[in-house]
């Protein structure tokens, strides 16, 4: 018997996929990426914008279709937008057989024997259910939920208030990951930096990951920046399995703007921020969300945004068209013209895209190490994307001379063929230290 899943939306919902995939094996299912194979058919569903909601309901219509051409097929819908309109799912697609919410997560291996007709397996085996998609660069969720309330953001109403995985049950799935292959962890939470169980703090999770024997790498997405504490910064840089890259949303250039979608900080602290990472990480990355297009966003605004573009030097980005969602605070309130909106986020990705590029291209002519991640395809450390001409395998580490850089990706040929962790160890200590 098998299973195919379709998953829509962001890096927690990919964990989330993997995490219901590995309660799926342990029932007795095997995956398998051809639909038409399977028997059981996932849909994990993202809320967030109305484009990314409307997509999956079109695949679940579309379901009808597959489930009759085979006695027994089941249909699987989850998610964020599951949580959000239940009922209306049920009624408008009833031949569904199971529908599980984002705040139900955590009971998927549950009610996955039960719509299986089978006894619910021990949690425990359930970590040690390799996923197709935890390879070489594993996510490890750390925590749901939000306490945050942007306005725009219906991701605490579909998730709820923040809950955290004890820290014994976080390493005890990074090492079945790492028993697994994987060489990379990234840690996941909606705010992963609000992380605390009893005494830990998010700063100790870090250094207890880093720890684990076989994690050469350590990541975690996405951070909010009002917890990036001094002690987050000191062990990021003074642990050398975690990477000097860093995804931190800021939204807007505004302080108006950021007074409006309630994100707790100001464009000042958010650029004093950044310049103390940097300084405590040189050549570390920096990425970002942005929204262009919030309700009452003038063109003052939005040019202060496009000024912090050129002031932060992000080295790459998503640019997100507001979308009113129902049940926020900001739903309320009068749109701007979509045209305008559509302007002003060409404008924007225009010069991101241009920052983006002029940074990429000062990295043409080094020689970063670069962890393979599939064939002829790996990140450095800094996160930057590498095409690689050379025979290469998954969870090999090069050295990479990059020869062109492109929109989205670097390119390179072998530097000096494979390199060990431990000789990248010492060349990496030595230049956070300024040894050598």
């Amino acid at each position: 018997m098998k299973f195919y899943v379709r998953t829509y939306g962001c890096q927690m919902n990919v964990a989330d996929s993997n995490e219901m995939g590995r309660h799926l094996k342990a029932n007795g299912l095997v995956e398998t990426q051809d639909p038409e194979e399977a028997s059981v058919f996932l849909v994990n569903t993202c809320t967030v914008r109305q484009h990314a909601e409307d997509r999956a309901f079109s695949e679940i219509g579309r379901l009808r279709h597959w489930k009759t051409k085979r006695p027994g097929r089941k249909i699987v819908v989850t998610g964020c937008a599951a949580e959000r309109t239940r009922e209306y799912l049920e009624d408008r697609f009833p031949f569904l057989d199971l529908v599980v919410g984002a705040k139900s997560i955590e009971d998927f291996s549950q009610m996955a024997a039960q719509l299986l007709d089978r006894r619910e397996t021990d949690e425990e085996l359930d970590y040690a259910v390799p996923s197709a998609d935890d390879r070489i660069s594993a996510f490890v969720t750390i925590m749901r939920g939000c306490n945050y309330s942007c306005t725009y953001c219906i991701v605490p109403s579909v998730r709820g208030r923040e809950i955290y995985h004890s820290m014994e049950q976080i390493l005890g799935e990074v090492r079945d990951r790492v028993a697994e292959g994987a060489r990379e962890i990234t840690l996941l939470g909606q705010t992963v930096n609000s992380y605390r169980h009893g005494s830990y703090r998010f700063a100790e999770l870090l250094e207890g990951v880093a720890n684990v024997d076989g994690v050469d790498r350590v990541r975690f997405i996405s951070p909010h920046p009002y917890y990036m504490s001094d002690r987050v910064i000191e062990t990021m840089a003074e642990v050398p399995e975690i990477c000097e890259s860093l995804h931190l949303p800021v939204q807007s250039g505004s302080n108006k703007m950021l007074r409006q979608m309630m994100r707790n900080y100001t464009r000042e602290q958010y650029v004093s921020l950044i310049e103390k990472m940097r300084k405590a990480m040189p050549g570390m990355t920096l990425s970002t969300d942005i929204i262009v297009g919030f309700p009452g966003e003038t063109e003052a605004d939005f040019r202060l945004t496009l000024s912090l573009i050129e002031e932060a030097r992000f080295d790459w980005g998503f640019i997100f068209k507001y979308s009113p969602r129902e049940g926020t605070p900001a739903a309320s309130l009068e749109c701007l013209p979509q045209e305008l909106i559509e302007e002003r986020h060409r404008e924007c990705l225009e010069l991101l895209d241009r920052v983006a590029l002029e940074k990429r291209s000062k990295l043409v002519g080094t020689t970063p190490e670069v962890l393979v991640e599939e064939d002829n395809f790996g990140r450095t450390r800094t996160n930057h994307k590498v095409h690689i001409t050379g025979n290469v395998a998954p969870g090999e580490q090069v050295r990479v001379r990059i020869t062109n850089a492109q929109r989205a990706t670097l390119q390179g040929v072998i530097e000096n063929g494979n390199i060990t962790f431990e000789n990248f160890r010492e060349e990496d200590s030595r230049a956070r230290t300024g040894a050598g």
